[in-house]
C-alpha cells in the first residue's frame, strides 16, 4: 500500500478512537475499516500504539481480525495475545489454517502458550491436536509451516473419481492444483496435477498421469532449504514425508515466500551492520544500542587506515596528488568487495553456491573482478597522467587501482565462504568489518606501490 494511503487510514483510526466508542467513535472506527485488506490494516495497526492498535483489533470481526493477526510482527502479537479479551485468541485461532495458529502461538508468551492450547481444546479438540504436533518439531523447520488438509487419492481411482473426490473436499482443503497420489502401503508415489486429472478420460486410473519423480522433504528439514527445493523446481507445493516415504502434509508456495522476505531482510540488515529486529517496534534507543558496536568497531578498524597514511606521510608530502585518488581507490575496492561478498551470500542462501565447488566460485570472482579492475584501472592511470603530466604518476594509478579492486574482490569472495565453513552467519562478515578492511587494504596497497615506484622511478 503506498504510503499516502497508509498514513490516511493510520489517521483515520487515531481519530476515530479519540472519543470513546459508543459516543461517535465506534462509527467512525467502523467507517475507516470498512472495505479495507487486512493488509492495509496491519500497516495502518504498525503506526498506531500498542493500546490503539489492541482498540482497533477487538474491533475487527473473528475473519478479519484472524487475518491481521496472522500478518502482524512477534511483538504485537505477543501483545495482542495477552491482552485479548478471555478466549478471543482460540476462536481466532480456529479460523486459521493450522500452521499459520502454531506459528501465533509460538510467538505468544510462552506462559500463554499451555492456555492457549487448552482454550484451542475447549473449542476444537482436533485443532488444538494438530498445533500441539506442529509445536513439536524444531523451530524454523519444514514441519511447523506444513498443513494436512492436502488432496490424496489411491493409485488406482479412476481420474472421473478423483475429480468428484476433489469436488466434496475443496472447501476443507489448503490448495486443490496439485492432488497427491499414494499406494497401497499407504507411500507417496508422486503428484498429477489438477489440470491433467481435468482432461484425462475418467476411467483412466491417476497413477497414469504421474510424471517425473515425486521431490519431498523431511518435516525436520530447514525452512529456508525447503524454500529452494520450491524455487528450483518450480513447484505450489511440496510434500513433507517421514523416514518410511509416508506423507505427513505440504507446505505451500505462499509459506515459502515469506520465509524467503524474512530470510532477505536479514541477511541485508545483518550485512549492514544491524538487526532484523529493527524491522519491529523498537524505539530509538533500543535500536541505537543494536546498532552501536557495529559502528564503534567500523570506527576503530578504519583508523588503521589512518595510521598506514601517517606511515606514508613523507610519500604523500612529496607526491601531493596522490591524497586526490586514495579515496577513490577505497571507495572503488570496498564497493568492489562489498559485491562479491553480496554474491557470494546470496549463493550460499539459495544454495546455487556450494563449499564443496569453492574454487569455482572463488575463480569466477577473479575473473569479474580482474576485468572490472582493469577498466577502471585505466581510466583513472589515464586521468592520474594527464593531472601530473607524467607517464610514472599514471602507472602508480593504474597499479594501485587494479591491485586494490582484485584484492578486495578475493576478500569478498573467501570471508564469507569461510565464515560458513567456520559455522558463523556469513551475512555478518559482509558489514562495516569487512567494508573497513577493504578500505583499509586499498589505501595500504596504493601508498605502499606509489611509494616503492615513484621513489624507484625519480
Amino acid at each position: 500500500m503506498p504510503p499516502v494511503l497508509r498514513s490516511s487510514l493510520s489517521e483515520s483510526l487515531k481519530s476515530s478512537l479519540s472519543k470513546p466508542l459508543g459516543e461517535g467513535g465506534d462509527l467512525r472506527l467502523t467507517a475507516a475499516l470498512t472495505g479495507k485488506h487486512p493488509a492495509q490494516i496491519v500497516q495502518a495497526m504498525d503506526e498506531l500504539t500498542k493500546p490503539e492498535a489492541l482498540a482497533v483489533f477487538n474491533w475487527l470481526d473473528n475473519e478479519r481480525a484472524a487475518e491481521v493477526l496472522d500478518e502482524l510482527d512477534p511483538e504485537t502479537v505477543r501483545f495482542l495475545t495477552d491482552n485479548a479479551p478471555p478466549g478471543r485468541i482460540a476462536i481466532l485461532l480456529d479460523h486459521l489454517p493450522m500452521d499459520d495458529a502454531a506459528e501465533i502461538v509460538s510467538e505468544a508468551d510462552p506462559r500463554r502458550t499451555e492456555s492457549l492450547l487448552a482454550e484451542l481444546m475447549t473449542r476444537a479438540p482436533d485443532d488444538a491436536a494438530e498445533v500441539r504436533r506442529l509445536l513439536a518439531y524444531p523451530e524454523d523447520s519444514v514441519g511447523r509451516l506444513m498443513t494436512d488438509k492436502f488432496a490424496v487419492v489411491d493409485h488406482r481411482m479412476p481420474t472421473g473419481h478423483a475429480l468428484d473426490y476433489v469436488r466434496r473436499a475443496a472447501d476443507g482443503l489448503e490448495t486443490i492444483n496439485e492432488i497427491y497420489v499414494i499406494g497401497d502401503d499407504k507411500k507417496l508415489r508422486g503428484m498429477v496435477t489438477l489440470r491433467s486429472i481435468l482432461t484425462a478420460q475418467s476411467n483412466r486410473p491417476v497413477q497414469e498421469l504421474i510424471e517425473g519423480e515425486v521431490v519431498s522433504v523431511s518435516p525436520t528439514v530447514d525452512q529456508q532449504e525447503a524454500a529452494r527445493m520450491i524455487s528450483r523446481y518450480d513447484l505450489l507445493t511440496l510434500p513433507v514425508t517421514d523416514s518410511t516415504g509416508h506423507i505427513l502434509g505440504i507446505v505451500t508456495i505462499d509459506d515459502m515466500i515469506d520465509v524467503l522476505v524474512e530470510e532477505f531482510n536479514e541477511d541485508y540488515l545483518r550485512a549492514v551492520g544491524s538487526d532484523a529486529q529493527e524491522l519491529e517496534r523498537k524505539s530509538p534507543l533500543q535500536i541505537a544500542k543494536l546498532r552501536l558496536p557495529w559502528i564503534m568497531a567500523t570506527l576503530f578498524i578504519e583508523l588503521l587506515a589512518g595510521f598506514v597514511i601517517r606511515y606514508f606521510d613523507t610519500t604523500l608530502t612529496k607526491f601531493i596528488l596522490l591524497a586526490s585518488f586514495m579515496p577513490i581507490i577505497s571507495a572503488i575496492s570496498g564497493n568492489t568487495g562489498l559485491q562479491s561478498a553480496a554474491i557470494i551470500i546470496r549463493g550460499l542462501s539459495s544454495g546455487q553456491v556450494q563449499l564443496s565447488h569453492w574454487r569455482q566460485a572463488l575463480a569466477r570472482q577473479m575473473m569479474t573482478t580482474a576485468l572490472l579492475g582493469t577498466a577502471c584501472a585505466v581510466t583513472l592511470g589515464v586521468i592520474g597522467a594527464i593531472w601530473d603530466k607524467h607517464w610514472a604518476f599514471g602507472l602508480v594509478v593504474f597499479l594501485g587501482m587494479f591491485a586494490s579492486v582484485n584484492i578486495a574482490g578475493v576478500v569478498g569472495t573467501c570471508v564469507p565462504l569461510i565464515s560458513k565453513q567456520a559455522g558463523f552467519d556469513p551475512a555478518l562478515t559482509a558489514g562495516p568489518f569487512e567494508t573497513a578492511f577493504q578500505d583499509v587494504i586499498g589505501i595500504s596497497i596504493f601508498l605502499s606501490l606509489a611509494s616503492f615506484l615513484l621513489h624507484w622511478l625519480h
